[in-house]
């Protein structure tokens, strides 16, 4: 039975005491509640009138309380995630806060925000945003939203704030967006033009074709990650320029640091005219692979630049560097390559990422794929017969 006024209420389907009280007011006006229970009546008051002190004295210390900015909780949550976080994926956040959230939400309380602004947000930014104008690609969107639902959980957690409830928002599914595969004629142009005018960067893109390596990990490679013996290539490190806002003096720099997951650490075995070239080529000790040297290596962005300028002379357009991993899986699966196998290849976590996201049936397979259902034409012939001789008759 419910003890009006006091919002401490008896439960028969637990057979305890519960107890609310009122923690502020969500984004939509109503009430926000916090609940504790107990044995007694008494019991669960008591407990009801201390974590509503506990709560207020929290939200005291945590600073401004209902009135704290989100560009303030922002803040926060950026440094509690340096701790934990590599560089390059803390510079990846502060320039979703930097250049997105922050303006967006620049003098808002964090307790105003709502599900529904954030959503005619995420649209906006699909439809209309960028510098062109014409919206953002998927995986942009996908990283602004996944920081903006970290900043409110924050707050929700640290700060004990309302925030807005973003369970199953999302930014659609990436399934269906068109991803460059090179055609079968494509291909080979690519490979005729690198093997007559082989060099470091042919062997870089050649390696990458037929192992699938991503652009930051072929430029972190050493000859020491390649295993002649074995006929394997060992991947554990990636290459990637990041922003350093600390230090004025230098906007960025250059990190080499493990890769993007525990999966994407993997050893792949090389394709037998690949070890070959390998075993003519093979670098000093120490030395990366692209350069041949100790000291001087390729970034990323110059072998990306190096790529388009190879394309462009052989006359493949729409093609970036990272349309070769592509490539490399859906080739792999037209030709029977397993896709658990595929998959710890191209350093996935899941087999379903491998096929979702990295294999493209061609027209030619689908083509030989629909022939394989049953057809008819022998049917037909033997009824135009059948009417035929009964017309005669």
């Amino acid at each position: 039975m419910a003890r009006i006024g006091k919002n401490v209420y008896f439960r028969c389907s637990t057979g305890k005491w519960e107890g609310r009280f009122v923690k502020g007011r969500k984004s939509n006006g109503r009430l926000w509640y916090g609940y504790v229970s107990g044995m007694t009546e008494a019991e669960c008051t008591m407990k009801r009138d201390l974590a509503a002190k506990n709560f207020e004295e929290e939200r005291k210390q945590a600073g401004m309380g209902d009135r704290l900015l989100f560009t303030a909780v922002a803040s926060r949550w950026l440094a509690s995630e340096g701790r934990t976080k590599k560089d390059s994926t803390i510079c990846k956040y502060h320039n979703n806060l930097k250049l997105h959230l922050n303006p967006r939400f620049q003098g808002r309380r964090f307790t105003e925000i709502t599900r529904e602004e954030v959503t005619d947000y995420i649209t906006e930014l699909q439809m209309k945003g960028g510098d062109s104008g014409n919206g953002m690609s998927h995986n942009t969107v996908k990283g602004i939203l996944s920081v903006l639902r970290s900043v409110l959980e924050y707050g929700e957690r640290q700060h004990h704030l309302p925030a807005a409830n973003l369970t199953r928002l999302s930014v659609g599914d990436s399934e269906n967006l068109p991803l460059r595969v090179l055609t079968e004629n494509e291909e080979r142009m690519l490979l005729d033009y690198i093997l007559s005018n082989l060099d470091s960067d042919g062997l870089g893109i050649l390696l990458v074709l037929y192992t699938g390596l991503r652009l930051g990990e072929l430029c972190s490679l050493h000859w020491d990650d390649i295993d002649l013996n074995e006929g394997t290539v060992f991947v554990h490190t990636t290459m990637k320029r990041i922003q350093t806002p600390n230090n004025p003096k230098c906007k960025t720099e250059v990190s080499i640091t493990s890769p993007k997951s525990r999966k994407s650490i993997r050893t792949i075995p090389l394709h037998d005219d690949i070890l070959s070239l390998l075993g003519e080529r093979a670098g000093v000790s120490g030395s990366f692979f692209l350069t041949g040297a100790k000291d001087a290596y390729i970034e990323p962005r110059t072998m990306e630049n190096r790529f388009k300028a190879i394309i462009k002379t052989v006359g493949i357009a729409g093609a970036t560097f990272h349309t070769l991993r592509h490539t490399f899986a859906t080739r792999s699966i037209e030709n029977g390559v397993d896709a658990k196998v595929l998959s710890e290849f191209l350093g996935h976590a899941s087999v379903k990422l491998t096929l979702d996201r990295y294999v493209h049936p061609s027209e030619g397979q689908k083509r030989k794929n629909i022939n394989v259902l049953p057809g008819f034409r022998n049917k037909l012939e033997l009824k135009t017969d059948e009417i035929r001789r009964e017309r005669n008759s």
